[in-house]
């Protein structure tokens, strides 16, 4: 019943000229009734208030976690920029080696050509040339694909690219080597 109902039944109650004890229990049983179902309101609104904390506690937990993991991959990014920086320094440094290896074979072709003892072992130093032509091409395509590959670094990881950096650096030894190998 609602409170004006309560209200009513009791004043209707208390308004009896005579009075009995089954009146007043009626009414003490009334009033007990009605608080009741007031604490299984109040228990039931309790209990919803409960799982709203619960639900908000969890939502911020996850706030927490998201932010976090936003923060690390903040630090994640700084660091790749600063690989990617390093990279293209290195790539800059290949490329000029390149340029410098393609002068300097065209200044000792010329020499090598007018050296007699050369002269002798011409499809020897022919074939060197050759070979050291091919690995500064082979070194010119492997540096355009580390380029390639700097420029998309969604879609390439920084150990392959450390790789194709070990490679030229590799073909860099070689063309090096096949240089020693050309007497002056």
């Amino acid at each position: 019943m609602s409170s004006s109902s309560t209200h009513h039944f009791v004043s209707t109650i208390l308004a009896k000229p005579n009075k009995t004890s089954n009146d007043l229990q009626e009414i003490i049983n009334k009033w007990n009734d009605d608080l009741l179902q007031n604490e299984d309101y109040l228990l039931q609104y309790a209990h919803q208030l409960n799982q709203k904390q619960q639900l908000l506690n969890k939502t911020t937990e996850s706030l927490i976690q998201t932010q976090d993991l936003l923060t690390n991959l903040e630090e994640n990014l700084d660091q790749f920029q600063l690989s990617i920086q390093s990279l293209s320094k290195y790539n800059d440094e290949l490329e000029n080696n390149i340029e410098q290896l393609k002068k300097e074979s065209k200044n000792l072709l010329p020499n090598i050509q007018s050296n007699h003892k050369i002269e002798e072992d011409r499809s020897i130093t022919s074939d060197l040339m050759e070979s050291v032509d091919n690995q500064l091409n082979e070194l010119d395509k492997t540096m355009k694909q580390l380029y390639e590959k700097l420029q998309i670094n969604t879609d390439s990881s920084i150990v392959n690219t450390i790789d194709d950096l070990q490679t030229c650096f590799h073909d860099i030894h070689n063309i090096q080597e096949s240089m020693k190998q050309i007497k002056l």
